[in-house]
């Protein structure tokens, strides 16, 4: 697969709510991070991590708006992320609010898999959009 095509698979079992998809396409040690996590998950803990948007978010869709190489060798993937908050996000409750939420994913793909993604968006935003 082309990196374009990891990148398109990784989108998809997104979509398609299936973090054992989502996890299989990372590299060993391979990692994800964005503004919630805390620090860098690999493995089966990025599946978690993904359940618990699936929970959260039961109808969330992410469309991709471009992917663009970065001069550091990676690729930039602006995306917007729709979902209906209707299970608990950490410790918040289910608000039943939609939420429309822009970001972007700095993505490594080494070997056909994803060495790295690292995730960008507005917690700030996103928390005002569920109050």
């Amino acid at each position: 697969m082309t990196p374009k095509e990891v990148i398109e698979a990784y989108f998809a079992a997104w979509d398609a709510h299936d973090p054992q998809a989502v996890v299989a396409l990372f590299a060993d040690g391979g990692s994800y991070e964005d503004p919630v996590t805390g620090s860098p998950l690999t493995g089966d803990a990025i599946g978690e991590y993904a359940k618990g948007l699936f929970a959260a978010f039961p109808d969330l869709k992410l469309e991709l708006i471009s992917q663009a190489p970065t001069s550091t060798g990676q690729i930039a993937v602006p995306w917007l992320l729709f979902g209906t908050h209707q299970g608990p996000l950490g410790e918040m409750e289910a608000t039943g609010r939609s939420v429309v939420l822009q970001g972007c994913d700095y993505i490594e793909v080494e070997d056909e898999k994803l060495r790295l993604v690292y995730g960008t968006f507005s917690v700030d935003n996103l928390m005002q959009q569920l109050s």
